[in-house]
């Protein structure tokens, strides 16, 4: 942030987002391989085919869990660089986050998400 700013964080959270197709094939294997851990034990296979869809799934179960770390973390960088370009273009040169106006408009813009999609 030191030494490019926004445009930086910016380029960050491009970076991250970058990776997208990866990240997605990723998580998409956790339930592949869950799915062929089920088919397995509904199909009375054996305990070797079994132990293997089991280690699939322990694998799927990792591979998704970093697939979510790169979403969280680009969603992140994203908003964070949303907001810089909005306090550009709106020419805010400070924001007090301890103002209850900018406090409660906070809020009410991380729980809207949440209400247009529930």
């Amino acid at each position: 942030h030191t030494v490019a700013g926004m445009y930086g964080i910016a380029l960050g959270a491009l970076g991250m987002l970058g990776t997208l197709t990866m990240g997605l094939a990723i998580d998409v294997y956790g339930p592949i391989s869950d799915n062929a851990g089920g088919i397995a034990e509904m199909s009375k296979l054996g305990a070797e085919v079994r132990r293997k869809t089991d280690a699939l799934d322990a694998a799927g179960n990792t591979t998704a869990a970093i697939g979510k770390g790169f979403a969280i973390g680009s969603a992140a960088l994203v908003s964070l660089a949303l907001f810089g370009a909005f306090t550009v273009r709106a020419k805010i040169v400070s924001v007090d986050i301890l103002d209850p106006w900018t406090f409660t408009g906070l809020l009410y813009g991380a729980m809207m998400p949440y209400a247009f999609s529930a």
